[in-house]
């Protein structure tokens, strides 16, 4: 690698300075992406935020019955689990590409 300040160091400043922006951008645009999971057919709805937290909780009064309180327990647990992997796959679809993108880049580069 070329670090005499010649081309092949200012590639790599100019490669860091574009990976740098695309990744503060896609930051950016993941911290407000919500998720949502269902379960009992959509009888229970619960979203989260980018960070996994339960932001909403959606209970159908069917499944809400006193007699029922393990069945809405396993219910609630079912769709915050299928928010929390819904969220994850929305992170990897949204950041591999960037980290294939720099992978590329870095193999690619003079030096």
């Amino acid at each position: 690698m070329n670090l005499d300040g010649g081309p092949g160091l200012q590639q790599l400043l100019d490669h860091t300075r574009r990976l740098q922006q695309d990744l503060a951008r896609a930051q950016e645009e993941f911290s407000a992406l919500t998720v949502q999971g269902t379960a009992g057919g959509g009888a229970v709805k619960a979203t989260v935020d980018s960070k996994g937290v339960l932001t909403s909780l959606e209970i159908t009064p069917a499944v809400a019955a006193p007699d029922n309180a393990q069945g809405l327990a396993d219910l609630v647990l079912a769709a915050v689990r299928e928010a929390q992997r819904a969220l994850a796959v929305r992170h990897e679809e949204h950041f591999v590409p960037l980290l294939k993108s720099l992978d590329f880049q870095l193999g690619n580069f003079p030096g």
